[in-house]
Protein backbone atom coordinates (compact mmCIF):
# COMPACT_ATOMS: atom_id res chain seq x y z
CA UNK A 1 0.00 0.00 0.00
CA UNK A 2 1.49 3.62 -1.18
CA UNK A 3 2.27 5.92 2.05
CA UNK A 4 -0.29 8.60 2.41
CA UNK A 5 1.12 10.84 3.97
CA UNK A 6 -1.58 12.84 4.34
CA UNK A 7 -3.06 10.86 7.17
CA UNK A 8 -0.20 11.36 9.52
CA UNK A 9 -2.38 14.68 10.71
CA UNK A 10 -4.43 14.20 13.93
CA UNK A 11 -7.04 16.58 11.90
CA UNK A 12 -9.15 16.44 8.32
CA UNK A 13 -7.82 19.35 6.04
CA UNK A 14 -11.04 21.55 7.16
CA UNK A 15 -10.52 21.14 10.74
CA UNK A 16 -7.13 22.45 11.17
CA UNK A 17 -5.98 25.15 12.81
CA UNK A 18 -2.51 27.10 13.05
CA UNK A 19 -0.75 25.04 15.45
CA UNK A 20 2.63 26.38 15.99
CA UNK A 21 4.26 23.06 17.34
CA UNK A 22 4.33 21.92 13.48
CA UNK A 23 7.51 24.50 13.36
CA UNK A 24 9.33 22.48 15.54
CA UNK A 25 9.44 19.14 13.73
CA UNK A 26 9.09 20.07 9.81
CA UNK A 27 10.88 16.93 8.74
CA UNK A 28 8.70 14.38 10.05
CA UNK A 29 7.34 13.88 6.63
CA UNK A 30 10.46 13.16 5.06
CA UNK A 31 11.02 10.35 8.26
CA UNK A 32 7.71 8.82 7.69
CA UNK A 33 8.25 8.40 4.41
CA UNK A 34 11.31 6.73 4.85
CA UNK A 35 10.01 3.96 7.76
CA UNK A 36 6.86 3.98 6.12
CA UNK A 37 8.27 0.81 4.18
CA UNK A 38 10.42 -0.81 7.26
CA UNK A 39 9.94 -2.65 9.96
CA UNK A 40 10.58 -0.14 12.75
CA UNK A 41 7.42 0.39 14.28
CA UNK A 42 6.04 3.39 15.96
CA UNK A 43 6.63 2.26 19.67
CA UNK A 44 10.12 1.26 18.99
CA UNK A 45 10.49 4.96 18.05
CA UNK A 46 8.92 5.97 20.96
CA UNK A 47 11.09 4.18 22.74
CA UNK A 48 14.03 5.61 21.92
CA UNK A 49 12.65 9.00 21.94
CA UNK A 50 12.90 7.87 26.40
CA UNK A 51 16.48 6.77 25.35
CA UNK A 52 16.88 10.30 23.89
CA UNK A 53 15.27 12.02 27.17
CA UNK A 54 16.81 10.26 29.36
CA UNK A 55 20.42 11.01 27.93
CA UNK A 56 19.62 14.76 27.55
CA UNK A 57 19.21 15.03 31.54
CA UNK A 58 22.11 12.85 32.10
CA UNK A 59 24.12 15.58 30.16
CA UNK A 60 22.15 18.54 32.27
CA UNK A 61 23.59 16.90 35.61
CA UNK A 62 27.09 16.19 34.02
CA UNK A 63 30.25 18.53 34.65
CA UNK A 64 31.49 17.96 31.00
CA UNK A 65 32.41 21.06 28.73
CA UNK A 66 28.94 21.85 27.30
CA UNK A 67 27.17 19.93 28.92
CA UNK A 68 24.08 22.50 28.88
CA UNK A 69 24.70 22.11 25.04
CA UNK A 70 24.63 18.25 24.58
CA UNK A 71 21.10 18.12 26.92
CA UNK A 72 19.81 20.40 24.51
CA UNK A 73 20.57 18.52 21.59
CA UNK A 74 19.24 15.16 22.75
CA UNK A 75 16.23 16.94 24.23
CA UNK A 76 15.16 18.22 20.46
CA UNK A 77 16.14 14.74 19.54
CA UNK A 78 13.57 13.58 22.29
CA UNK A 79 10.90 16.16 21.00
CA UNK A 80 11.63 15.25 17.36
CA UNK A 81 10.97 11.42 17.58
CA UNK A 82 8.14 11.82 20.14
CA UNK A 83 6.15 13.44 17.13
CA UNK A 84 7.15 10.81 14.46
CA UNK A 85 5.80 7.48 16.26
CA UNK A 86 2.50 9.16 16.44
CA UNK A 87 2.67 10.45 12.97
CA UNK A 88 4.29 7.14 11.38
CA UNK A 89 1.16 4.98 13.35
CA UNK A 90 -1.61 6.83 11.83
CA UNK A 91 0.02 6.89 8.12
CA UNK A 92 0.45 3.20 8.67
CA UNK A 93 -3.39 2.64 10.87
CA UNK A 94 -1.87 1.14 13.23
CA UNK A 95 -2.48 3.65 16.29
CA UNK A 96 -3.48 1.86 19.34
CA UNK A 97 -4.54 2.76 23.15
CA UNK A 98 -1.45 1.16 24.38
CA UNK A 99 0.57 3.68 21.95
CA UNK A 100 -1.04 6.31 23.13
CA UNK A 101 -0.41 5.62 27.04
CA UNK A 102 3.60 4.65 26.72
CA UNK A 103 3.92 8.32 24.42
CA UNK A 104 2.26 10.04 27.41
CA UNK A 105 3.75 7.92 30.33
CA UNK A 106 7.25 8.65 28.27
CA UNK A 107 6.48 12.09 28.49
CA UNK A 108 6.28 12.78 32.22
CA UNK A 109 9.20 10.17 32.70
CA UNK A 110 11.47 12.66 30.74
CA UNK A 111 9.92 16.07 31.94
CA UNK A 112 10.42 14.91 35.58
CA UNK A 113 14.28 13.89 34.84
CA UNK A 114 14.82 16.93 32.84
CA UNK A 115 13.73 19.63 35.13
CA UNK A 116 14.97 18.10 37.75
CA UNK A 117 18.47 18.21 36.08
CA UNK A 118 18.17 21.62 34.84
CA UNK A 119 17.31 22.62 38.91
CA UNK A 120 20.48 20.99 39.97
CA UNK A 121 22.09 22.81 37.17
CA UNK A 122 20.86 26.16 39.07
CA UNK A 123 21.29 24.67 42.56
CA UNK A 124 24.90 23.37 41.95
CA UNK A 125 25.89 26.85 39.90
CA UNK A 126 24.49 29.55 41.78
CA UNK A 127 25.07 27.70 45.86
CA UNK A 128 21.46 29.05 46.23
CA UNK A 129 18.65 26.24 47.27
CA UNK A 130 16.17 28.07 46.69
CA UNK A 131 16.10 27.51 43.12
CA UNK A 132 14.91 23.92 44.22
CA UNK A 133 11.17 25.69 45.19
CA UNK A 134 11.35 27.44 41.09
CA UNK A 135 12.42 23.94 39.84
CA UNK A 136 9.47 22.04 41.29
CA UNK A 137 6.87 24.97 40.33
CA UNK A 138 8.70 25.49 36.84
CA UNK A 139 7.79 21.60 36.78
CA UNK A 140 4.44 21.62 37.93
CA UNK A 141 3.46 25.06 35.52
CA UNK A 142 5.21 22.80 32.50
CA UNK A 143 2.63 20.23 33.20
CA UNK A 144 -0.57 21.88 33.65
CA UNK A 145 -0.03 24.24 31.03
CA UNK A 146 0.44 21.48 28.92
CA UNK A 147 -2.92 19.35 30.38
CA UNK A 148 -4.80 22.74 29.78
CA UNK A 149 -3.27 23.05 25.73
CA UNK A 150 -4.03 19.14 25.31
CA UNK A 151 -7.63 19.20 27.33
CA UNK A 152 -9.07 21.61 24.72
CA UNK A 153 -7.71 19.85 21.88
CA UNK A 154 -9.12 16.67 22.73
CA UNK A 155 -12.29 18.14 23.26
CA UNK A 156 -12.24 19.80 20.09
CA UNK A 157 -10.72 16.42 18.11
CA UNK A 158 -13.29 14.26 19.30
CA UNK A 159 -16.25 16.55 18.11
CA UNK A 160 -14.55 16.29 14.72
CA UNK A 161 -14.30 13.16 15.02
CA UNK A 162 -10.44 12.29 14.80
CA UNK A 163 -7.83 11.25 17.43
CA UNK A 164 -9.79 8.78 18.36
CA UNK A 165 -7.42 7.05 20.74
CA UNK A 166 -7.04 9.81 23.36
CA UNK A 167 -10.15 10.60 25.41
CA UNK A 168 -11.52 13.62 27.35
CA UNK A 169 -11.79 11.94 30.37
CA UNK A 170 -9.36 8.71 30.56
CA UNK A 171 -10.51 7.73 34.03
CA UNK A 172 -10.79 3.75 34.02
CA UNK A 173 -14.53 2.68 33.63
CA UNK A 174 -16.48 -0.57 33.99
CA UNK A 175 -16.27 -1.02 29.99
CA UNK A 176 -12.41 -1.00 29.79
CA UNK A 177 -11.66 -3.59 33.04
CA UNK A 178 -15.09 -5.80 31.26
CA UNK A 179 -12.90 -5.56 27.86
CA UNK A 180 -9.96 -6.78 29.35
CA UNK A 181 -12.18 -9.57 31.27
CA UNK A 182 -13.71 -10.53 27.79
CA UNK A 183 -10.57 -10.52 26.07
CA UNK A 184 -11.36 -7.70 23.34
CA UNK A 185 -8.82 -5.40 25.12
CA UNK A 186 -4.70 -6.31 25.73
CA UNK A 187 -4.45 -6.24 29.61
CA UNK A 188 -1.53 -3.87 29.04
CA UNK A 189 -3.77 -0.97 27.57
CA UNK A 190 -5.75 -1.04 31.38
CA UNK A 191 -2.55 -0.97 33.50
CA UNK A 192 -0.74 1.92 31.24
CA UNK A 193 -4.14 3.59 31.36
CA UNK A 194 -4.39 3.23 35.34
CA UNK A 195 -0.54 4.44 35.74
CA UNK A 196 -1.33 7.41 33.06
CA UNK A 197 -4.45 8.64 35.63
CA UNK A 198 -2.15 8.08 38.75
CA UNK A 199 0.57 10.99 37.26
CA UNK A 200 -1.66 13.00 35.17
CA UNK A 201 -5.04 12.90 36.68
CA UNK A 202 -4.74 16.11 38.87
CA UNK A 203 -4.24 17.70 36.15
CA UNK A 204 -6.42 16.76 33.85
CA UNK A 205 -8.81 17.81 37.01
CA UNK A 206 -7.31 21.04 37.81
CA UNK A 207 -7.88 21.70 34.14
CA UNK A 208 -11.62 20.67 33.83
CA UNK A 209 -12.70 22.97 37.23
CA UNK A 210 -10.93 25.67 35.79
CA UNK A 211 -13.03 25.28 32.37
CA UNK A 212 -15.99 24.66 34.09
CA UNK A 213 -15.21 27.78 36.14
CA UNK A 214 -14.74 29.67 32.74
CA UNK A 215 -17.78 28.37 31.24
CA UNK A 216 -20.27 29.43 33.79
CA UNK A 217 -18.32 32.86 33.83
CA UNK A 218 -19.49 33.23 30.40
CA UNK A 219 -22.87 31.59 30.67
CA UNK A 220 -22.27 28.24 28.68
CA UNK A 221 -24.34 25.94 29.69
CA UNK A 222 -24.34 22.16 29.10
CA UNK A 223 -26.22 21.53 26.08
CA UNK A 224 -24.27 19.93 23.13
CA UNK A 225 -24.83 22.99 20.85
CA UNK A 226 -22.99 25.55 23.56
CA UNK A 227 -20.27 23.11 24.05
CA UNK A 228 -19.60 22.53 20.44
CA UNK A 229 -19.36 25.79 20.32
CA UNK A 230 -17.13 26.63 23.41
CA UNK A 231 -14.78 24.33 22.03
CA UNK A 232 -14.56 24.40 18.46
CA UNK A 233 -12.84 27.90 18.81
CA UNK A 234 -9.87 26.82 15.95
CA UNK A 235 -8.19 30.76 17.25
CA UNK A 236 -8.41 29.71 20.40
CA UNK A 237 -6.88 26.43 20.08
CA UNK A 238 -3.74 28.24 17.82
CA UNK A 239 -3.30 30.86 20.54
CA UNK A 240 -2.44 28.28 23.65
CA UNK A 241 -0.73 25.71 21.52
CA UNK A 242 2.68 27.20 22.57
CA UNK A 243 1.55 25.67 25.64
CA UNK A 244 2.26 22.43 24.00
CA UNK A 245 4.87 20.22 25.76
CA UNK A 246 6.80 19.93 22.73
CA UNK A 247 6.99 23.74 22.48
CA UNK A 248 8.11 23.94 26.52
CA UNK A 249 11.42 21.59 25.31
CA UNK A 250 12.34 23.09 22.50
CA UNK A 251 11.99 26.55 24.46
CA UNK A 252 14.20 25.01 27.26
CA UNK A 253 16.49 23.55 24.45
CA UNK A 254 16.92 27.49 23.05
CA UNK A 255 17.51 28.77 26.56
CA UNK A 256 19.83 26.36 27.51
CA UNK A 257 21.89 26.94 24.46
CA UNK A 258 21.90 30.72 25.23
CA UNK A 259 23.34 29.01 28.74
CA UNK A 260 19.83 31.04 30.39
CA UNK A 261 17.89 28.39 32.40
CA UNK A 262 17.05 30.63 35.54
CA UNK A 263 15.43 33.07 32.89
CA UNK A 264 13.50 30.49 31.01
CA UNK A 265 12.39 29.03 34.21
CA UNK A 266 11.05 32.53 35.52
CA UNK A 267 9.48 33.24 32.48
CA UNK A 268 7.67 29.65 32.85
CA UNK A 269 6.28 30.23 35.85
CA UNK A 270 5.71 34.03 35.16
CA UNK A 271 4.88 35.24 31.47
CA UNK A 272 3.06 31.80 30.71
CA UNK A 273 1.04 31.64 33.27
CA UNK A 274 0.10 35.26 32.43
CA UNK A 275 -0.36 34.49 28.57
CA UNK A 276 -2.91 31.78 29.43
CA UNK A 277 -4.66 34.16 31.80
CA UNK A 278 -4.88 36.57 29.26
CA UNK A 279 -6.52 33.89 26.64
CA UNK A 280 -8.93 32.90 29.30
CA UNK A 281 -10.29 36.15 29.77
CA UNK A 282 -10.63 36.61 26.03
CA UNK A 283 -12.44 33.45 25.91
CA UNK A 284 -14.95 34.38 28.34
CA UNK A 285 -15.35 37.96 27.09
CA UNK A 286 -16.12 36.53 23.21
CA UNK A 287 -18.05 33.56 24.21
CA UNK A 288 -20.59 35.51 27.01
CA UNK A 289 -23.87 34.82 26.59
CA UNK A 290 -26.39 37.45 27.39
CA UNK A 291 -28.18 37.14 31.01
CA UNK A 292 -31.59 35.07 30.84
CA UNK A 293 -32.82 37.93 33.45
Amino acid sequence: MPCDIEKMNKLPVEARFFDVNQLWYFMNRWVVRLLYPTSVTPNQITFLSLVFGLVSAGFYVSEIPNALVWGAVFLYGKVFLDNVDGNLARVRGTTSRFGRFLDSLADFLVTVLVYFAVTIVLVRNTGMPEYWVLGLLGLAVCFLQSTFFVFYLVNYTSRVGSYEKNRVDESVTEEDRRGVEEGQTDPWDLRLQSLFVWVYGWQDKAVEQLDAFCRSLARVDDTEEALKNWYSDRKFLAWISPLCLCTNNVMLVIFSLLNQLELFMVLLVSLMNLYVLGFLIWKVWTCRQPSSH
